[in-house]
């Protein structure tokens, strides 16, 4: 059975310094993972979300999210940052940190549930700190936590 998260999915991207970047940088990853079959897609799904509606939230905390044909298995990423990308967030501070689901065009109501249970739980603290640990079982735990 498909996990929608595992380890392989909790990521640090040294390089991307813009929105476009953390896009391409995710699309890539899912494309290595067999779980979208073109990473240029994928990418301009995230963005073409991105541009109807940020999906920046607190903290440095943002949700990514896109619903695609080319989404072949739904998955969640957590990527850290190394530099701050600018992004508009409730806060207006740049993010640190992003949770990014992706879904297949035919996506399930239970995807877009997770979706809606990962926005309210990153409004806790306790959340937010738990998911920019860089301690990789930590984060699969919460991620679990959350959408089970």
């Amino acid at each position: 059975m498909h996990q929608i998260i595992n380890q392989d999915h909790i990521l640090n991207d040294a390089h991307s310094t813009t929105q476009k970047e953390v896009f391409h940088f995710i699309a890539n990853a899912a494309y290595k993972l067999g779980l979208v079959d073109s990473a240029q897609a994928c990418s301009e799904g995230l963005q073409t979300r991105e541009d109807h509606d940020s999906t920046g939230f607190l903290c440095g905390m943002a949700i990514p999210h896109c619903k695609s044909s080319h989404v072949k298995q739904s998955a969640i990423f957590v990527v850290s940052f190394e530099h701050p990308i600018p992004w508009e967030t409730m806060d207006e501070s740049p993010v640190s940190t992003v949770i990014s689901l992706l879904i297949p065009e035919s996506g399930s109501k239970e995807a877009l549930h997770m979706l809606s249970k990962l926005s309210r739980s990153i409004m806790k603290p306790d959340t937010r700190t738990a998911l920019k640990e860089k301690d990789t079982q930590k984060v699969l735990e919460t991620i679990h936590h959350i959408i089970s």
